[in-house]
């Protein structure tokens, strides 16, 4: 059963807390309304999905008129040359980034804490981009001692930029609109354990459009990436962590090892590599993200995240199942609330020991 909405104080006696609740604390500010979902949901539901179709509209547009990809006989865009995905990220980031802020401070007419917090957005930067990193590491040692994975040369190359660009694209455009927007608004509504499935199946789909991708690379993003990217931004409340990790993801294994990077045809990177055996085992054309390696390694990741979430009881039941919202309350006016009455940005007491 979900375990309501609160900021839980360790109790105690109980054991030591986890690497994930030293460094990534929750958000104090962070608050689900009784009962009903916050304030516009659907137009900002609406709004985000035009906001995210329009940067990338707008990104597309420049790669196109500037030769750095094509549109191919399916309507699928073809990148020509690896920058083509930094020239996306420098139009389409601050387009999400300011969109995402209007909208959610003035639609949603409360304080965009996603955003938020200096101190916490640099440390669950830092933290997810750590955590991308070692994540895509750890699937290219499993296949290099699988003997999957061979270096043929290391040396500069524009697929470094390419890589960084993919990164730094996908990290703001993709996570502002399936965890900033759809996870948030969808979990007001069914709770975070439908909201998790849904937008999680909706990140994998959306992998379907571009050029070398695969039906088994989109489910492993639905299992591997859906799940870690929404525990990541359910941990805090905050996107920097999910941007963070998708950063890293992206720019690892396509601008350091040279995988490709979901499908899209991106060439070499730091590394020029040659990977041989099955497609099961390497990802073909998809990348490693289609890999079996990354698929069990990465899923455990999420798995563990999702379990401190839960440990801290941050699971949101259905709108349903909440208690009903004071008659005096209207739903993003004023200060963020907490589930125990705590003031916004207080901590908790200690709950005392039993006697």
């Amino acid at each position: 059963m979900s375990t309501p909405v609160s900021s839980r104080a360790p109790v105690p006696g109980s054991r030591p807390a986890g690497i994930l609740d030293r460094l990534v604390p929750v958000s104090p500010q962070w608050c689900v309304p009784p009962r009903k979902a916050e304030r516009f949901s659907w137009i900002q539901l609406v709004m985000g999905v035009l906001l995210f179709l329009g940067a990338q509209t707008a990104s597309m547009f420049l790669v196109l008129i500037t030769g750095s990809a094509r549109l191919n006989d399916h309507g699928a865009v073809v990148f020509l040359r690896p920058d083509a995905t930094l020239i996306m990220a420098v139009v389409g980031a601050p387009i999400v980034v300011i969109g995402y802020w209007l909208l959610v401070r003035y639609a949603g007419g409360r304080p965009v804490i996603e955003l938020g917090g200096r101190g916490a957005a640099l440390r669950e930067l830092g933290v997810g981009l750590g955590v991308g990193a070692l994540l895509m590491c750890a699937v290219i040692a499993v296949l290099a001692l699988a003997g999957s994975y061979h270096v043929v040369d290391i040396g500069w190359s524009a697929g470094i930029l390419g890589g960084l660009g993919a990164g730094i694209s996908a990290g703001f455009t993709e996570e502002i609109l399936f965890r900033g927007i759809l996870l948030r608004l969808i979990e007001g509504w069914l709770g975070t354990w439908w909201a998790l499935v849904i937008t999680s199946v909706l990140f994998g789909a959306a992998h379907l459009g571009n050029s070398h991708a695969t039906a088994f690379g989109a489910v492993a993003i639905i299992v591997e990436a859906g799940i870690l990217l929404g525990a990541c931004y359910l941990l805090t409340r905050r996107l920097w962590l999910a941007i963070g990790v998708h950063i890293a993801w992206n720019f690892v294994q396509g601008g350091i090892f040279g995988s490709d990077v979901s499908g899209t045809g991106l060439g070499r990177g730091l590394i020029e590599a040659r990977f041989t055996g099955s497609d099961l085992l390497t990802g073909g054309a998809m990348g490693i993200e289609g890999s079996i390696v990354a698929i069990v390694l990465c899923t455990v990741a999420g798995l563990a995240v999702l379990a401190a979430v839960h440990r801290r009881g941050l699971i949101v039941p259905p709108s349903w199942r909440r208690p009903a919202a004071p008659s005096s309350s209207v739903v993003g006016d004023g200060p963020p609330r907490v589930m125990n009455g705590s003031a916004p940005g207080a901590r908790p007491a200690a709950r005392p020991e039993s006697r």
